[in-house]
């Protein structure tokens, strides 16, 4: 037991990149298994307090989680032959783990109280990913500045460290580790109903997309004469974060229960847990569903509202992800090509991801409205897992257009959240952008008073 202390505590000093005190770690196969146990431990633990109770043990995230323990072993063996040590191989691994427990635990205190809208870390700028690659660059340097204090004075050094990057760091990059606890099945909420495995990726699922995509297409009724019908295309394209799938599911049904969408939409989303339920979201998915839509509407009288969550870049385009596949990411051009293919007229196209507003410039005509929940050149904020919706999706639609049938009025009201939220957390502004096309400001007058007399009918 003081043994396994002593190698915890050397760990958190060689994680915060203080020198460790002579002899600071105990040397035996025995403190091995033990660290590799305590690093389960920690790993679960933290997912538990994160997911909570509801949650479910995930075995097929455990040779993820112990990946880096035969990684660590075989840098060890080879950091002793090169430095002429034996005492390295176990050295080297035991001091890899101690080092990963302490910053399992702060990336997860950082995750849940960014949860808790404690900490609005995970959800600015940096981003999901942004954070896993802070934390990973911690661990990878600390490791080698680690490596460096233990093995010195020994000959060749540098091949010490070239040995740990390229063994263990490179490796575990490249295979990043999953939570051993997750999100339960909930009966109510069908993201999170039985299905395939986590990744969701296997041969049936692949094959099953394009029976998914037709049911998908078959189900959606035809315009009707006379009316400005509203048909709704959500599109999810990142399966690496909840938020984006639990955002589209949530539009889709405020659509249908405020803005006469039932029977006239059609979401594309992937997500590991609706990949035998949906459609995955890629390009080639979008540009289907739109030809689809585009043959079921009157051109010259029904609009059509699609609506885009996902990551975005500074370069203006569009994350389309769903590991382990390698899918193009969409680019302004992408998205109008896509529409006009269709033959839609009529469009209203949200956009939320950060940068978005660089896709103002490509889809812009005097037919669309355009609204985007960043500028082209600032972030938007919301994408972390523990959100229903990203930051602008949750005042635009969750909020706004539960008080107002108008999308140009529900933009007002949403950038005045937008712009309170931002200063209350202490968030760079993301500056929301709208374009409308003086078409469409008569077209979206004659929408709003269809759907208006509606919802004063039915009360």
């Amino acid at each position: 037991m003081q043994g396994w202390l002593r190698n915890l505590a050397a760990g958190v000093r060689l994680a915060l990149f203080r020198r460790p005190a002579a002899d600071a770690f105990r040397i035996s196969v025995s403190q091995l298994l033990a660290i590799v146990a305590s690093s389960l431990l920690a790993s679960f633990a933290c997912s538990y307090v994160i997911v909570g109770a509801q949650g479910a043990l995930d075995l097929q995230a455990l040779p993820s989680e112990l990946f880096w323990a035969p990684l660590a072993l075989l840098a060890g063996h080879l950091v002793g032959r090169v430095t002429q040590d034996p005492g390295h191989a176990l050295l080297i691994p035991i001091a890899v783990g101690s080092i990963g427990i302490p910053l399992t635990i702060v990336s997860s205190v950082i995750w849940y109280a960014a949860g808790q809208r404690w900490l609005p870390t995970p959800t600015t700028g940096i981003g999901a990913g942004g954070l896993t690659e802070f934390v990973f660059v911690w661990w990878a340097l600390a490791i080698l500045v680690a490596t460096r204090r233990l093995v010195a004075p020994a000959p060749r050094i540098s091949s010490a460290l070239a040995i740990v990057a390229l063994v263990v760091l490179l490796p575990s990059y490249l295979v990043p580790s999953e939570p051993l606890w997750e999100q339960s099945v909930d009966a109510d909420d069908p993201a999170s109903q039985p299905g395939p495995p986590r990744l969701g990726l296997t041969e049936d699922a692949l094959y099953a997309q394009t029976a998914l995509l037709d049911a998908a297409e078959r189900q959606l009724k035809p315009e009707r004469p006379g009316v400005e019908d509203l048909y709704f295309v959500g599109f999810a394209p990142n399966a690496s974060q909840d938020v984006f799938m639990k955002e589209t599911l949530s539009i889709g049904k405020l659509l249908a229960e405020r803005f006469d969408t039932a029977g006239r939409s059609i979401s594309l989303i992937s997500h590991a847990s609706l990949v035998d339920k949906f459609p995955m979201a890629t390009l080639t998915s979008l540009r289907e569903a739109l030809r689809a839509v585009g043959e079921r509407i009157n051109r010259e009288e029904d609009v059509v509202l699609l609506h885009l969550t996902t990551h975005g870049s500074q370069t203006h385009e569009l994350s389309v992800e769903f590991y382990p596949l390698a899918l193009p990411g969409i680019r302004p051009g992408d998205l109008r090509a896509a529409l006009d293919d269709a033959g839609i007229k009529w469009r209203i196209v949200v956009v939320s991801a950060c940068y978005s507003g660089g896709f103002i410039d490509a889809l812009k005509d005097t037919h669309t409205l355009l609204i985007t929940a960043s500028d082209a050149n600032n972030t938007s904020f919301g994408c972390g897992d523990a959100f229903d919706y990203t930051y602008f999706s949750k005042a635009y639609y969750d909020e706004a257009l539960r008080q107002t049938h108008s999308f140009v009025n529900a933009f007002a009201l949403a950038e005045q959240s937008i712009h309170r939220r931002e200063q209350q957390e202490g968030l760079e502004a993301s500056h929301p952008q709208i374009f409308v096309g003086e078409a469409m400001k008569a077209k979206l007058a004659k929408l709003e008073k269809r759907l208006s007399a509606g919802d004063a009918l039915a009360k």
